[in-house]
């Protein structure tokens, strides 16, 4: 079992590997990232009695895939934690676009409270052109509580 495997078997010895949440944290803070993940977001977004979710998001850019998130998932503003990873349309990501994403995030963010903890993300190249086929995608994992 991969490093990062046996983390999050370690850290949250009740999922299942064969869960969503389980194959996209190994994404997330596996090889290929163009980013370097911070491995202690994994434990701060592992914690006690929590619900994950995984959203999904696809268009004509990443900035457009922000407003999908913000617009159609208000209840993501409720989390606790927020991971999310970009995946360019090709092999070369343009790093200005993820930028200006991130700051339209933050943007619209201002008018809600929030505290993610963790709140990361990073991106990867999209190694077959075919999948998502010139579009830009983005994928939040988001840990909420799930109370007593």
């Amino acid at each position: 079992m991969p490093e990062i495997e046996s983390l999050i078997k370690n850290l949250s010895p009740l999922m299942e590997e064969s869960s969503e949440i389980f194959r996209e944290l190994a994404i997330f803070f596996g090889p290929g990232a163009k980013i370097a993940t911070h491995q202690g977001d994994l434990s701060k977004f592992l914690g006690r009695k929590r619900l994950y979710r995984i959203l999904r998001f696809s268009g004509n850019s990443y900035k457009e895939c922000v407003y999908q998130l913000v617009d159609e998932h208000p209840e993501s503003m409720e989390a606790l934690g927020m991971l999310r990873y970009y995946i360019s349309p090709g092999k070369n990501i343009k790093w200005e676009d993820i930028e200006s994403a991130e700051i339209a995030l933050g943007k619209e963010l201002t008018t809600n409270a929030y505290g993610w903890m963790p709140d990361a993300w990073t991106a990867f190249e999209n190694a077959d052109d075919a999948q998502g086929a010139g579009a830009h995608q983005l994928v939040a994992l988001l840990a909420f509580d799930y109370g007593d």
